[in-house]
């Protein structure tokens, strides 16, 4: 009688060590579900549109592909060309920027990286109008915000170094007449953003 009780109980110690065992290999089975669903669209597209850009009238449209949870590529245009008062008056620019981000927190919705820029301008506001070309590059950080599933708010910034070479020129009856040219170096702030960001599904 107590050989068939030790082995009723090691029997039924064996049992609840293999549901045990089959209890932990499921919640982690579904643990790296969750996870695997989560991240799925990591490595995504993104649509982008910088709002400050738009509001000066400057259209501005951008892609990122996210290449896993952590890095992606992303580059950014901005293009507009308005003149006003006879063309006295005159806004015009380009812009190509290309940018390297490396995202960092738990959720992954604050990021650093490095970018660069070049363009070229057109600017008259007053008597004297500047047109030239820049480049310039810098190390940014931001933050996303999520909206839903499909839509955040991407808050950036950029420091760093720009430098432009550009003509001077006043407008005499309609022509413009060259007025000397210069050159300007900038360290600081080179690129601020509210950008509206649509990820498109894999």
């Amino acid at each position: 009688r107590l050989a068939a009780e030790k082995a009723r109980q090691e029997q039924e110690e064996a049992e609840r060590r293999a549901a045990e065992q089959t209890a932990k290999e499921q919640a982690e089975a579904a643990r790296l579900a969750a996870k695997a669903e989560e991240h799925k669209h990591d490595n995504s597209f993104s649509l982008r549109a910088n709002l400050l850009h738009w509001a000066t009238f400057t259209p501005d449209l951008g892609m990122e592909w996210r290449i896993d949870r952590n890095w992606s590529i992303l580059v950014n245009g901005a293009w507009t060309s308005w003149s006003w008062d006879n063309k006295n008056r005159r806004y015009a620019l380009w812009k190509l920027s290309p940018e390297v981000r490396y995202y960092i927190g738990k959720e992954k919705h604050g990021y650093i990286g490095a970018m660069y820029h070049i363009g070229e301008f057109n600017y008259k506001l007053g008597d004297t109008g500047k047109q030239g070309d820049y480049q310039g590059g810098g190390i940014t950080g931001g933050y996303t915000l999520p909206l839903n599933r499909a839509l955040s708010l991407d808050f950036h910034a950029a420091v760093g170094y720009s430098y432009a070479d550009y003509d001077k020129y006043t407008v005499s009856d309609g022509i413009r007449v060259r007025a000397g040219s210069d050159t300007k170096n900038h360290w600081g702030i080179n690129q601020l953003g509210v950008t509206l960001v649509w990820k498109m599904k894999n």
